[in-house]
């Protein structure tokens, strides 16, 4: 589905129903990126179908993998980890930064060339975290002040390392943990605060040898999977516009269906339950050695908020809504350490705060912080800046505008949610293009 560039949104009547969200955009990456080195036929369900996870089907096309689409399942029949072929072009990952980054890991261990590019966006975002540790492992990296395209050449001396990261990101991790699949011996990767290990389950559950210490993942390089067929839970990150939309709306009430509860993932339900939040878990169970349940939200009266350090990691995507929440709470909430929302595929802090001013709420922020004073949305035009996150939540704001808010430059909302604005009409909300 192509999004529209603009949408505007008015005052919307309350939500209620059940909603069916995507399946997870981190899970259905890896799911392709892991299914491509198995020896065999792998069926992922429930996959999500957007740019982002496309461009992943398309890099590892190139790099010789059988892979068939059918609806909501793929098709991945792979050859082993010595099975990858040299690409005849340029690979293209959009504006995917989870691809651009894990598969980095895979490329730089290869014994062919190859190189790798962006769109405009994430050509400007940070490789340097990962080319650091790459080279660690001997491999040949060659970038532009370490930005997108990367290139990347074949190493003689690649060896297994032991590597602390400092940096919170499961993109990181996940990148060193695919090139240590690639080398012979055993890698130690070791976080300092831990985050999402959608990689790490996977592996798991396709009986890959890895282990697990507190924070240390090891891997043994050069060992094979069983193949097995993966189901793909359904976003949190996504549903999570449909929580707060449910939350800030009088008289709202929903139901989310099969929502990924990793227990990394779920920071912003902890949060948003200390902020009064009426939100029920149920119905749990684990699907591919991934924690799944039932949401259910009501319309609550929430409290404002100051989170900051670890807290802030296991919500880092869901920062622009929690924003919107947090805008129409009486009172000031505050968010330290999340300067790392300067480099998602827009200045998040940047965009939010200019967007939130629009409406007509105060802000105060500093490179590593935001300050949000509560109030009410008066309507108006933001500028999403090409980012799906942003443009999703300010969408959610206008729900409970005193005037319509009209969003520009949506088109990004495909990258990880392409039914977003028929979802959520279908709830309730007045979503239309302009």
């Amino acid at each position: 589905m192509t999004v529209s560039s603009n949408l505007i949104i008015n005052n919307s009547n309350p939500f209620e129903g059940e909603v069916s969200i995507p399946g997870d955009k981190s899970i259905t990456h890896r799911a392709i990126m892991i299914s491509s080195l198995c020896n065999g036929k792998i069926n992922i369900s429930n996959a999500l179908a957007s740019d982002d996870c496309e461009h992943t089907i398309n890099v590892f096309r190139e790099l010789g993998v059988n892979i068939e689409i059918k609806e909501h399942m793929i098709s991945v029949t792979g050859k082993g980890l010595t099975s990858l072929k040299k690409p005849n072009k340029k690979l293209y990952a959009g504006n995917s930064g989870t691809l651009m980054r894990i598969i980095a890991g895979i490329l730089a261990t290869q014994d062919f060339t190859s190189s790798i590019s962006g769109d405009k966006s994430l050509n400007t975002r940070p490789m340097k975290r990962i080319e650091d540790p790459l080279k660690m492992f001997g491999a040949n990296i060659i970038s532009k002040n370490s930005m997108p395209p990367l290139s990347f050449k074949p190493s003689k001396s690649l060896k297994p390392i032991s590597y602390a990261s400092n940096l919170p990101s499961a993109q990181v991790k996940s990148c060193l943990i695919f090139a240590a699949l690639f080398i012979d011996g055993a890698s130690v990767i070791t976080e300092k605060i831990k985050t999402r290990d959608h990689t790490e389950r996977l592996l798991e559950y396709l009986e890959y040898p890895i282990s697990i210490e507190d924070n240390a993942i090891n891997i043994f390089g050069k060992k094979s999977f069983k193949c097995k067929d993966i189901v793909i839970p359904s976003d949190i990150s996504s549903a999570a516009f449909f929580i707060v939309a449910a939350l800030i709306r009088k008289d709202s009430k929903l139901v989310l269906k099969n929502i990924g509860i990793n227990k990394l993932r779920i920071g912003l339900i902890e949060i948003l339950i200390e902020m009064g939040a009426n939100i029920s878990v149920f119905n749990k169970s684990v699907i591919c050695n991934e924690s799944v349940a039932d949401i259910e939200v009501q319309y609550s009266e929430l409290k404002p908020i100051n989170i900051s350090g670890e807290k802030i990691s296991r919500l880092i995507d869901e920062l622009p809504i929690l924003f919107i929440a947090c805008a129409v709470c009486n009172g000031i909430s505050e968010f330290h350490d999340i300067g790392e929302l300067r480099f998602k595929e827009s200045d998040r802090i940047k965009s939010m705060e200019e967007g939130l001013n629009v409406l007509g709420i105060k802000t105060s922020s500093t490179t590593n912080s935001l300050k949000i004073f509560g109030g009410s949305f008066n309507g108006g035009i933001v500028n999403s800046n090409n980012d799906h996150r942003v443009a999703m939540s300010f969408i959610v704001a206008g729900a409970i505008s005193k005037k319509p808010i009209t969003v520009l430059n949506t088109q990004n909302i495909s990258t990880s949610f392409p039914n977003f604005k028929n979802t959520i009409n279908g709830i309730g909300a007045e979503v239309y293009e302009v």
